[in-house]
């Protein structure tokens, strides 16, 4: 973000995850690389992260993907023709989180537009009341 004091970033997380953020960051004309891991070698040795971590290594070979190579940003993110979006739930660094007083609640998304290279930032204001009733007995 242009606004950030953040330059770099390591982090761990699924195949879906890395994927997202490669989607993001491409938009955003950043840089990144990957590695996909089986679950055996990352959260050890049990019968069932075997299994698992076989399953997700034949899926590797499905898509022509050799576990442990790294890959390249245009290998996760092909083009930036991308849009994100993420409404923050609680609050963290990169968003606000839901706040509540009485029947209102507010909430902060940031979308971002990776061909314009547009990132909006959306202030929103919940009538919590006007909800559909079938809410009403969560969210009231």
């Amino acid at each position: 973000m242009p606004d950030s004091e953040v330059d770099v970033l390591y982090g761990i997380g699924g195949a879906p995850e890395g994927v997202v953020s490669a989607a993001v960051i491409r938009a955003l004309d950043g840089d990144m690389q990957g590695r996909l891991l089986p679950r055996h070698e990352v959260k050890g040795e049990s019968e069932e992260n075997r299994r698992l971590g076989e399953q997700e290594l034949a899926r590797c070979k499905e898509m022509g993907i050799s576990a442990h190579q790294v890959l390249t940003l245009g290998m996760m993110a092909r083009n930036d023709n991308v849009i994100f979006a993420a409404t923050g739930i609680t609050s963290g660094d990169l968003l606000k989180g839901i706040t509540r007083q009485g029947n209102i609640a507010t909430s902060e998304t940031l979308l971002i537009r990776g061909k314009s290279r547009t990132i909006r930032r959306i202030q929103s204001i919940h009538y919590l009341d006007r909800k559909d009733t079938a809410l009403h007995q969560w969210i009231l």
